[in-house]
């Protein structure tokens, strides 16, 4: 019988705990701070003298599941806003493939949009941690916190090679967890959760297997200032056009000033870039009337780079809506959808982390929060995998308003690195 991982995603720190992990008592106080900014994720001297780090050879995979994955996620048309970090889905699983074998192994990456024929396993690796150290930069203006927590039943034999691993290249710290005590198990990882994403989500996962052997958490938390904020006397109640047949009122924020800018005519959209002050920025993408799906099936990491090159910088008028979302996806059945089943099922083999085929991942689930207001943007997402036994004065020229579906992506900057993507369908749908 084959034990279950439990695999949670959050989306606004990302830290990875480990059993027994050198270092770690395995323990965790309830009355813990847990602040991430305090894990300190190191590059080696040969890691810092690199010209083209490392991390660069990964960034375009990541982009390519990250709009791979979307479209699975619109393939399912429910009328509900979508938003998730890409990012955080594929660190939980690069990590996970540290201790998988064979045909499980393969699917994982190859899943993650990996080449392994053009990339190696060991430069993905590397890659990640690269990208986790940069990102969790305590100067950095557009707070960024990623990390990953492992929860593992003391009574299960994990191997060194797999914790080393996920200590030294995903910042890995470890917790000690019964999980022949759901309730109390669920209690640990929800407030590790809660403590990581700084309130934004209260729980990764609504119940937890007793026949877990581990939780694997990955979490990412955004939070960054426009560098032009809205005035709040601008705000106002306006018409949002949901469909054909529904509209809602609004809270809609509105500035004139210079942006960057362009109507994409390969995609039919209106593309403004919303800066944030430092190392973060915003695409809002809005469709022509009648071109949403379109847009969808038409969205590349190409496109990023191709807006960058082509945007006018001029004065406009700015007008987008005040809201809050938040989203919950099962992971498990996405990713089957793209390939990625050996690891579900009774053929996975994740011998690499216990020694043994004897765990299976039972349960991946994403959890993401998206706040828009006129000072910034604050977002937060955990992902959870489970794993068990077999078994101006004057007006300006042009005035771009979000007041129908929209689509949003908050990009880190220096790293090219796509943390969240969104679609707005209805702002007053949380």
């Amino acid at each position: 019988m084959k034990s279950i991982i439990n695999l949670s995603l959050l989306l606004t720190s990302l830290q990875v705990c480990c059993h027994h992990l050198p270092g770690h008592d395995g323990h965790q106080d309830d009355h813990e701070d847990n602040n991430p900014r305090e894990h300190q994720y190191t590059l080696s001297r040969e890691q810092q003298g690199q010209k083209s780090p490392v991390y660069h050879k990964i960034i375009p995979s990541n982009a390519d599941f990250a709009f791979r994955f979307y479209r699975n996620i619109v393939s399912d048309p429910d009328g509900k806003n979508i938003f998730f970090s890409p990012l955080s889905i594929s660190t939980a699983f690069s990590l996970l493939a540290l201790g998988a074998k064979s045909e499980t192994h393969d699917e994982i990456f190859k899943g993650l949009a990996f080449d392994l024929l053009e990339i190696e396993e060991k430069e993905i690796h590397e890659g990640f941690h690269q990208l986790l150290y940069v990102l969790n930069q305590p100067n950095n203006k557009a707070q960024v916190n990623l990390g990953n927590g492992l929860f593992i039943e003391p009574s299960q034999k994990f191997l060194p090679a797999f914790l080393d691993d996920a200590k030294n290249l995903y910042g890995a710290d470890g917790f000690s967890t019964n999980f022949s005590n759901p309730s109390v198990a669920k209690k640990q990882i929800d407030y590790y959760v809660q403590n990581k994403t700084n309130g934004k989500i209260s729980s990764a996962l609504n119940e937890l297997d007793p026949n877990a052997v581990m939780v694997l958490v990955n979490y990412i938390f955004f939070k960054a200032y426009w560098e032009n904020p809205f005035d709040t006397q601008s705000i106002k109640e306006r018409d949002f056009f949901v469909d054909a047949n529904t509209t809602v009122k609004v809270k809609m924020m509105h500035r004139k000033g210079y942006y960057k800018f362009i109507h994409d005519e390969d995609l039919f959209s209106w593309v403004v870039e919303l800066p944030y002050k430092g190392d973060a920025t915003a695409f809002f993408i809005l469709p022509d009337e009648g071109k949403l799906e379109h847009v969808e099936g038409a969205l590349a990491k190409e496109n990023l780079s191709k807006w960058t090159q082509s945007f006018r910088h001029e004065n406009i008028g700015l007008v987008i809506p005040k809201f809050s979302v938040s989203a919950t996806y099962d992971v498990k059945d996405l990713m089957e959808r793209m390939g990625v089943t050996a690891v579900f099922n009774d053929n996975a083999d994740l011998s690499g982390i216990t020694g043994e085929k004897d765990l299976v991942v039972s349960k991946v689930i994403h959890k993401a929060v998206l706040d828009v207001n006129e000072s910034g943007t604050e977002a937060a997402a955990v992902t959870t995998m489970e794993l068990r036994f077999r078994s101006a004065h004057l007006p300006p020229p042009l005035t771009i308003s979000y007041n129908r579906p929209f689509l949003v992506i908050i990009v880190h900057l220096p790293t090219q690195s796509i943390l969240f993507i969104g679609k707005i369908l209805n702002p007053t749908k949380k």
